[in-house]
């Protein structure tokens, strides 16, 4: 089993891109030479002052952009990208910009109880973008988390201390890596940086496997979220 590990933010438009040509990639790698991959989350905040409650999101990327037409041009952007991806951005839905902290506990807890923390993550990662649902609201990642086959008492459990405890880790070792910027992979030794296309890695995940066959992403300070 080779593990991936993925960096990512639930409000970066790049890594709900960034993740599914990932899957992608994994499908044509695994079909061709039968190696498993595992893909685990690792949490990564673009916004950690963000208020608990979030803030409406046309004044806060109104006052981050300069205008609330600049913000509209960005979120354009990664409507065409996302096509290809099978991804239907709907940020008309979207009221608010949400704090993601809650939601990486979410998917830490999902990790632990099914092993399925990446799956977590493009679930909220679809219900914000796609749906435009408030991914900081507790009441809405417990109903999410209970949708994806978590046990009843999902909102008790994100008062874990061990999930802020691991969310806390995944941010640490980002910050050893020096990272800024999300979506990142990390494949054995090797790092690629933003929402690079299908084909460059199924190449990286082919060399993992030692049998090859014969990037726009969001950065603190400054990103299309």
């Amino acid at each position: 089993m080779f593990t991936i590990d993925v960096f990512g933010d639930l409000i970066c438009p790049w890594c709900y891109i960034g993740g599914r040509r990932l899957r992608r990639a994994v499908d044509t790698v695994e079909g061709r030479t039968g190696a498993e991959f595992g893909i685990r989350h690792r949490a990564f905040e673009l916004n950690p002052a963000m208020p608990l409650a979030g803030m409406d999101r046309r004044t806060y990327r109104s006052a981050k952009f300069g205008s609330w037409e600049r913000s509209r041009q960005l979120d354009h952007g990664t409507v065409l990208a996302g096509r290809g991806d099978g991804i239907a951005f709907d940020y008309e839905k979207i009221t608010r910009t949400p704090n993601t902290r809650a939601g990486h506990r979410l998917i830490a807890l999902a990790q632990r109880e099914t092993g399925l923390g990446a799956a977590m993550a493009d679930r909220l990662l679809a219900a914000y973008f796609a749906e435009g649902q408030d991914i900081g609201d507790p009441a809405v990642l417990a109903r999410l988390g209970e949708d994806e086959g978590l046990a009843p008492g999902v909102a008790q459990g994100l008062g874990d201390p061990a999930l802020e405890r691991a969310v806390r880790e995944d941010e640490e070792l980002a910050r050893r890596l020096g990272l800024r910027g999300v979506p990142l992979f990390v494949l054995g030794g090797r790092a690629i940086n933003g929402a690079v296309d299908v084909e460059r890695l199924t190449e990286a995940l082919e060399e993992q496997t030692g049998r090859p066959q014969a990037a726009a992403g969001c950065e603190e300070g400054r990103c299309s979220r």
